[in-house]
């Protein structure tokens, strides 16, 4: 897991995208950010191990992630496989501005999206953790009142244990949560069958398929700007997407195109990768000989898409959050009234 946070990547990946177009070699730019006051330490040791990688001789992409972790000293650790097959197919096609640029805006997304989540869930998370020491305090006074005035042993001491296991049990239960969403949306990267069960999850999945259909059309773009091959043009975007379901469509593509099929008949062999409009406009393009324009245009749709669909994530993750609390608080309550009706019922008894 990165050690940088989404804020720090965004502004990491910005700095060197302006450097990159600037026509800056990338030495000198990391020698330049390496002076700059302010840098922190995860971000020094990245730029320098990224400085005598290229030193070494290896191209920036492999110094920036390598996928032993081995080239950096450590800091390949902090860059995740997605950002170094973004910048390899970036720098193979010649566009290493654009291959930075989009790691800086998915970051920015990554960062903006974090930020609304977690300050739309302050409050449930405050409500919840005062709903249940006040509910088990009051079932316990309930339950605990005694008209000879003798107290059960140990009721309010039980009742604090009670919540605290109670809260223990939220946050054990909400890392576990976090953990395995971190889990499947790693392997959701790779593995064709965990992207598409992501992919069928209401407003996660259009987030993720939009991302990923962003990055395949922009680097296959600048693969085909760079004069590449169209099987190697179609199968290093496929990698670069981020998706399981685009990296095999890509597997499968590429040997149909090397064997001198059009690009049609790769699109149409993964209809479950890629959205029936985007192939029907692609063979369209193809056929007319402007494929690089329609990708230009289909990045940026998808550019548009996936900065909603974030949005739109960051604005009902606390809202479904909140309405599970509410239905948790209202079991709480629940429980306290009919302690309390328990109680009436046995002063009532009682006096009879």
């Amino acid at each position: 897991m990165s050690q940088l946070s989404p804020r720090a990547k965004a502004l990491l990946y910005s700095n060197l995208e302006k450097y990159a177009r600037s026509g800056m070699g990338m030495e000198k730019a990391c020698e330049s950010l390496l002076r700059q006051p302010g840098v922190s330490g995860n971000e020094r040791r990245l730029y320098q191990g990224l400085l005598e990688g290229m030193r070494r001789g290896r191209s920036i992409g492999d110094a920036l992630g390598d996928a032993l972790g081995d080239a950096l000293g450590g800091a390949a650790a902090w860059v995740t496989p997605l950002e170094r097959e973004v910048v390899v197919a970036a720098e193979s096609g010649g566009k290493l501005e654009r291959g930075f640029a989009h790691l800086a805006e998915y970051f920015r997304r990554h960062d903006r999206t974090r930020k609304k989540i977690l300050e739309g869930l302050t409050y449930p998370l405050f409500l919840v953790h005062l709903a249940i020491p006040v509910s088990t305090l009051a079932v316990t006074a309930f339950r605990s009142f005694r008209l000879d005035g003798e107290a059960p042993e140990g009721g309010y001491r039980v009742a604090l244990e009670t919540c605290g296991w109670a809260v223990l049990g939220l946050w054990v239960a909400l890392l576990i949560f976090l953990a395995a969403a971190w889990f499947l949306a790693m392997h959701g990267r790779t593995s064709p069958l965990v992207d598409g069960i992501l992919r069928r999850i209401p407003i996660v999945g259009t987030a993720r398929r939009s991302a990923a259909m962003e990055r395949f059309t922009q680097v296959f773009e600048i693969f085909l700007l760079a004069g590449r091959t169209m099987s190697e043009s179609f199968s290093g975007a496929a990698r670069a997407s981020g998706s399981g379901l685009l990296r095999a469509a890509g597997e499968r593509g590429e040997a149909i195109v090397a064997a001198g099929d059009p690009l049609a008949q790769a699109l149409l062999a993964s209809p479950e990768a890629f959205p029936d409009d985007f192939t029907r406009g692609m063979i369209v393009a193809e056929e007319a000989g402007v494929l690089d324009r329609e990708l230009s245009e289909w990045g940026v749709l998808y550019s548009e898409s996936a900065g909603e669909a974030m949005a739109r994530l960051a604005e009902w993750t606390p809202k479904l959050f909140y309405w599970g609390v509410l239905l948790f608080v209202g079991a709480l309550i629940i429980r306290a009234a009919l302690a309390y009706r328990d109680l009436i019922e046995g002063l009532l008894n009682f006096g009879a």
